[in-house]
Parts: C-alpha cells; structure tokens; sequence
C-alpha cells in the first residue's frame, strides 16, 4: 500500500535523522549530468531527490590528522542519515536508494560518486557552489557533508538560491597550492588530488583543506570579514 508523502512529511524525515539541512530537487533538473550519473541512471523512474545536509564541526580544522578523522565519522554519520530517510520513504511504499558520498565509479583512476552531491544540493536550494567548488550556506558556510536519496515519489523541489558569496574575492584561487582552481569553468580536481592527500604511516590522510579555511565565509556568514 502506498501513502501519499510530500516534500515537508520527507524533510520531517531528514531532520529527525539528524540532518541539519533538508531539501527537495527535481530528477529532471540533472539533464546537464553526464550519462550514467543522472538520478534516473541510478534509481529507474526516480522524480525526486531527498537532499541531507550535516554540519561538518570546525574543530576538524585543526589539523589534518583531525580532519580526516572527522571526515571518516561524517561520511558513515550522512550515509546512516540517507539509509534512515530511505527505509522511511519505502514503508509509504515508494522506491528509495540512498546516496553517499562514497561508492560510485572510477573511471580513468578517478572515482566518481553516483550523483554530485554538491550540485543535488545547490539545485535543493541548500546553497551556492563557490570559487573553491564547495557548497556554501548562510548558515553553515562550506561545512556541510552532504547525502541524499534518491525517490520515484513525486516531490515538489526548493527552489534554487538566489544569493551568491563569491562576488570580488579570489582569496581561495590564489591560496590554493595545486592551482586546482585557475580556471573557474573546469575544477582542477586531478591537480587538487595532489596535494590533498598524503600516505601518512600506510594509510591515507587529507593533507589539504586551505579552500575551506581561507573562505570568509566557511563558518557563514557571521565570519565574514
């Protein structure tokens, strides 16, 4: 038996699993994403997508022993939300596949997860993809670890942000040692790989994180400068 759900019952769903944020967007709005790694390429017949959004804490800023730590409990933490927010849109009856931020595929050595999290979010209206090609919110800045899940239910999508952040500053394109971020058409990812991690004692460690720490507005807006 199905029960008809909407996008507040969903996002009650999200909140009470410990999300900080929650948004709607519409499988449709993806037609830009390569093939294979659109919504519909993942969960047949998905309409909509259950965006989640946790705070990522700034104590993890401290060192990068500390980050990747914290970045590890976060990854389990949004993916444990997503499985949540999954097993209660598929009691209602419907289709459900959570995403996280790991699985997906590696194609040439670089891996790729099913969907961009970051642009599922800003299309959910969960912020604005910035010069250091994080999600930034007003509330939380660029520390926010995203998930989502992925539904055949008919949801009505948030609205995309209006705001930007950016405007005249440059300062993570000049901090940024892998010069990653030159170009703002084409994110440098493979340049960034190189500098973000570090085999530390044989195992892998994020050696680099500037593009969160330079932003003035990493923490929101109350940090700007």
């Amino acid at each position: 038996m199905t029960t008809m759900i909407n996008s507040e019952t969903v996002k009650e769903y999200g909140l009470s699993a410990g999300a900080s944020v929650v948004g709607i967007a519409a499988a449709k709005d993806f037609g830009l994403s390569p093939d294979g790694f659109k919504p519909s390429d993942v969960l047949e017949g998905c309409l909509s997508l259950v965006v989640l959004g946790g705070t990522f804490p700034q104590e993890a800023m401290n060192s990068a022993t500390e980050y990747t730590e914290m970045r590890k409990g976060m990854i389990e933490k949004m993916t444990n939300m997503a499985k949540e927010v999954a097993k209660r849109i598929k009691k209602d009856g419907h289709k459900a596949k959570e995403i996280s931020t790991i699985g997906g595929k590696y194609i040439e050595g670089k891996h790729y997860g099913h969907i961009s999290l970051k642009h599922a979010a800003e299309l959910a209206g969960l912020g604005v993809i910035g010069k250091n090609y994080l999600l930034t919110n007003p509330e939380y800045g660029n520390l926010l670890w995203f998930s989502a899940v992925l539904t055949d239910a008919d949801l009505v999508p948030d609205e995309k942000a209006q705001y930007t952040f950016c405007e005249n500053c440059n300062l993570c394109v000049e901090t940024c040692p892998s010069g990653a971020l030159d170009n703002p058409d084409l994110f440098g990812n493979k340049k960034c790989d190189k500098v973000s991690f570090k085999l530390t004692n044989k195992k892998w460690e994020v050696s680099c994180f500037l593009c969160r720490t330079v932003c003035p507005y990493g923490n929101g807006l109350t940090t700007k400068n």
